[in-house]
């Protein structure tokens, strides 16, 4: 038992690459009970893996179907065993997680409202699922009795796949998505904007340029701790840096931008400012502009007929200035009628006109632009004549239809409780990069449904629930 203990870990990412390869779901459900029983052997390395498994959860999903809900179930079993433990012993601290409750509040009027306007009981659980499955990790991390050594080795083996991951969407760029993905990946029908862009194991652009620039937050607590081989360290972040770039996500550099320079102000915290600068700096110089020149030579060698070309790539001199122009055109003539039209501010426009009539308790969840409308039918959608695959890319104009003025105000309490909760934790540095973490998510909710994407809520839930940790601090 022992020996299953210590090796743990790689028997672990054997259950997710095993089913990768043996694309059967009955093996990815095989791989996952037996995942489970590590709940009672090694909790720490069963958390570690979640941390592997959100970010790369749509193409092990392709690749496997029976590893749709493996996260899911670990993160349930891990939260009940937790319940079960502390009931026991009747030591379960309420009043250390009474700033959580505005963020039920706003659940329970989601799904209240949700029931007055006809949605299924199955719409509104698979809802309240993308909400709360992630939240629970609050919990369980902040009973888990981890150790200063379990934080940094989880650091590092999370700098090991990002690596992995950042490799894989560079030859995805540089042979224009012909090779390392799923078949269906391939066929995808995007258009010139979107094939430019990186979407890796996120399947994702907006995602995995979420997940690399926490990542390069996280490794500066790593390369700070690191008396040797900063240097490794340092280049991971230069090829994070780079292949941030290559996702062309605007909304993830505003907000991270934004965090990042209260980061800096904040804690005065100059070897930050140098090992950012530094690692875009060469990521631009190493990766950005090197995989550009690699993808159009590819492009041009390959034999593939012109038509191919205009509709499914775009040319160098395109690629060269593709950065800047995805800049310069948010608030251009034509982008602002698209999104009026049918974008972000068509949305938005709709958003009011619906909140207009139900100002209260909103429409209820899996009613307007969630992921649960991707999957279930809206009974409002005909009334206001709204497409059935729309998604609102606005977390605030979501919340306010769906939860109303009471629901908006139940989630505005529970920002302003976590963010004196971090404050008061004593957590120094990483206290000050948690809430930085908020205020990226704050902005970034005006361009992504932000709570409902895994493998954010799963980092900045996992760092709030260290927040509560005692005993615990970082190097500052």
């Amino acid at each position: 038992m022992k020996f299953i203990e210590k090796q743990s870990l790689p028997i672990l990412f054997l259950c997710l690459l095993i089913p990768s390869a043996v694309p059967h779901p009955i093996a990815g459900y095989m791989a996952t009970a037996l995942m489970l029983v590590f709940i009672g052997i090694n909790k720490k390395n069963l958390l570690l893996i979640l941390f592997i498994y959100f970010p790369a959860r749509p193409i092990l999903m392709e690749l496997n179907s029976g590893l749709t809900y493996t996260g899911d179930l670990i993160i349930l079993t891990l939260f009940i065993s937790l319940l079960i433990e502390k009931f026991k012993k009747n030591e379960w601290p309420f009043s250390k997680y009474h700033f959580t409750a505005p963020f039920w509040l706003f659940c329970l009027i989601g799904a209240g409202a949700a029931l007055i306007n006809g949605v299924g009981i199955l719409p509104i659980l698979f809802e309240l699922r993308a909400l709360l499955i992630t939240f629970l990790l609050l919990y369980i991390i902040g009973e888990l009795n981890l150790e200063r050594k379990d934080i940094f080795r989880f650091l590092k083996v999370i700098l090991i796949f990002t690596i992995l991951l950042c490799l894989h969407g560079i030859v995805e760029k540089i042979f224009s998505r012909t090779i390392l993905l799923p078949r269906a990946w391939e066929l995808w029908n995007l258009s010139p904007t979107n094939r430019m862009r990186i979407y890796g194991a996120p399947a994702n652009p907006n995602v995995f340029a979420l997940f690399l620039s926490i990542q390069l937050f996280l490794g500066f607590f790593l390369f700070q701790s690191l008396k040797k081989y900063k240097w490794i360290v340092f280049l991971a972040a230069t090829l994070i840096s780079g292949t941030l770039l290559l996702t062309y996500s605007r909304g993830t550099m505003i907000a991270f931008g934004f965090a990042a320079l209260v980061f800096i102000i904040w804690t005065k915290n100059k070897p930050f400012l140098k090992y950012a600068v530094g690692a875009f700096c060469l990521g631009l110089l190493l990766i950005y502009y090197p995989v550009l020149f690699a993808s159009s030579k590819v492009e041009v060698s390959a034999s593939i007929p012109m038509e191919n070309v205009v509709i499914g790539s775009t040319p160098s001199s395109e690629h060269e200035h593709a950065l800047s122009d995805r800049f310069s055109e948010m608030f251009s003539d034509k982008t602002l009628h698209q999104s009026t039209e049918w974008g972000r501010l068509y949305v938005l426009i709709k958003g009011i006109e619906i909140f207009k009539d139900h100002p209260i308790v909103g429409t209820g969840l899996a009613t307007f632009g969630d992921s649960a409308t991707l999957s279930f039918s809206s009974p409002i959608y005909q009334e206001y004549q709204i497409g059935e695959r729309m998604y609102t890319d606005n977390q605030y104009i979501q919340i306010l239809v769906q939860t109303g003025a009471l629901g908006f105000l139940a989630v505005l309490a529970f920002i302003l409780f976590t963010f004196r909760k971090i404050l008061k934790s004593g957590k120094g540095t990483f206290a000050a990069f948690t809430i930085c973490l908020m205020l990226a998510a704050l902005l970034a909710g005006l361009f992504y449904n932000i709570l409902e994407d895994k493998t954010f809520t799963l980092i900045f839930y996992s760092c709030l629930g260290f927040c509560l940790q005692k005993d615990i601090i970082l190097k500052d």
